[in-house]
Formats: C-alpha cells, structure tokens, sequence
C-alpha cells in the first residue's frame, strides 16, 4: 500500500479557515505571511470580525469627555453607529494593510436622564407629523483666558453590557483613555470655516484637521463643530500683543474609532468573560 503524505498545500480552504478562526486577530494576522493563499484566507476572516465588531455584539459604545474640574457634572454620551468608511462589500477587494486603517463613524447623543423633556417626550405635532422632533446635539462650552493657548479635555472611550431591565453596566471594557488638547489657534480656524468647508468624504486620514485624537495611535478621535460665542470677556485695558480672553461652544458631531481597536477590545472582553467563568465558585446548601 503507497504511502500517502498530507501536505498543508494540498488541505481544503475550508479546513484551514475552521483552524484559522480559533486564532484571536493577534495570533491570526501574522499568518498572513505564510504564503498568498493564506494571506487570502486570513485576510477574509479578518474583514467578517471586523464587519461583526461594528455592530458591537450586545454593547454599547460611550464616550466620556470632559475638562478635569468638571469631571462630576458631565454627562457621558452614547453612541450610535453610522458607517465604516473605506470597508468595501467583498472581502477579497481589501488588503491587510487597509483593513487595519479602516476607522467607524458613530453619532453621540444624550441619554434620556440628560435630556430635555421636550427631547425625550414628543410633542402631538411631532407624533402628528406635523412638526419636526427636536435633536438636542450634544455641546461643551470651551472657555480660554488671556493668554492661555489651550485647554485639556479628559476623553475615555468604553465598551458597555447594559442590564436590560434595570440598565445596569454588566460589564465596562475600555477602548482607550487619553487626553485632547484643544488649541486656540484651532478652534479660531475651525470656527472660521463655512459649512461647506466643514463637509467632508472618503475614508478617514489621521492627518484630518477636523479631528481631535485622543491618543498618540490614532485609535480614537472626535469630530467637533467649533462656534464662537457671542459674549466677549475683553478687558478694558490690553496690550495689542495680548491674546483676550474667548469663549467657544463644541458640538459634537461623530465618535471616530479605529475599526480594529473596536475589534481586538471585544475580543478581549470575551477572553476574559470565558476565563473568569472558568473560575466561579457556586455555594449552595443541600438539603
């Protein structure tokens, strides 16, 4: 009888994508350099995890951002997805590399504890058709001294298990924590810039001026619409070389989250979800 030898060339995809998909994406990307064939598959699974995470799986996604002195007193905001753009329809038109550039858009909005009356409830107009329902868009009112060149907004970015019936958290994940510095010469610039220069398409660049980031990787960042404010606080007397005092109001337009971030902090969350199930002690009383 021949001698039969089993090579991994000669296995089906189907085998070798069953294996594959065990592999967290840390341990599952790096294969790709295997050969072309596996840089295919890995490739695959890469795009469907990726297209499963921003749909957060039973999560919510919350934003918390805020200068530290007013730390108790503001309220977080929960986000709601828009798109991933760059992410195409097949998977085998995307490459690894811009896999992992892929950002996903997510509109910010109160909860209903933080909103008005008239934005949590809808008026007879509104139910009628008649009217428009109100959208209460997010803000925070930046306020810089003389001579002060920029202010620092705390920004942390979790993943969140509600409990449903009492909207407990059963499970807080953090995407990550950092710090946005919002410099004068930028809010004067963006504040400056007309609607239509405040459009923008195509898939999304760090280098993108409308975005602050709230870290050094580029993982997590905040789209801002930048009004100034009516109310001037010039003093009476100041040099010409004096920058005056300024007030500014930023409205939240979109949380901007690295796609792949998203990705490998909910498969974290489940490693450790399995880990610490593997560990639960039951007491109980027998009669």
């Amino acid at each position: 009888m021949p001698h039969l030898t089993t090579t991994l060339d000669s296995l089906p995809n189907e085998l070798i994508i069953n294996a594959l998909n065990s592999l967290p994406t840390r341990s599952l990307v790096p294969l790709g350099a295997i050969s072309h064939r596996f840089q295919a598959l890995v490739r695959r699974i890469h795009y469907y995890r990726l297209v499963e995470a921003t749909r957060l799986q039973g999560r919510e996604l919350i934003l918390e951002c805020y200068h530290p002195s007013d730390r108790l007193s503001t309220p977080s905001l929960f986000c709601k997805y828009l798109a991933t753009d760059g992410l195409s329809e097949d998977a085998d038109d995307s490459n690894v590399q811009d896999l992992n550039q892929l950002y996903s858009r997510f509109q910010t909005y109160l909860g209903d504890e933080n909103r008005r009356p008239r934005a949590r409830r809808p008026t007879a107009r509104v139910i009628e058709g008649t009217e428009k329902p109100l959208i209460e868009v997010p803000s925070y009112d930046v306020n810089l001294e003389a001579d002060e060149l920029f202010t620092q907004l705390c920004a942390i970015t979790n993943l969140v298990k509600i409990e449903p019936k009492r909207g407990l958290f059963l499970s807080i994940d953090n995407v990550t924590e950092g710090l946005i510095r919002v410099w004068r010469e930028w809010l004067r610039e963006q504040a400056g810039q007309s609607e239509a220069d405040k459009q923008f398409e195509g898939q999304i660049r760090p280098d993108d001026s409308s975005i602050l980031w709230a870290d050094a990787s580029h993982d997590v960042g905040v789209r801002f619409r930048v009004l100034r404010k009516d109310e001037e606080r010039t003093p009476i007397l100041f040099s010409p070389d004096e920058e005056p005092a300024v007030s500014y109001t930023l409205e939240y337009q979109e949380l901007i989250v690295r796609t792949n971030k998203l990705l490998l902090t909910i498969e974290t969350s489940e490693a450790q979800q399995i880990t610490h199930a593997g560990k639960a002690i039951i007491i109980a009383s027998y009669v």
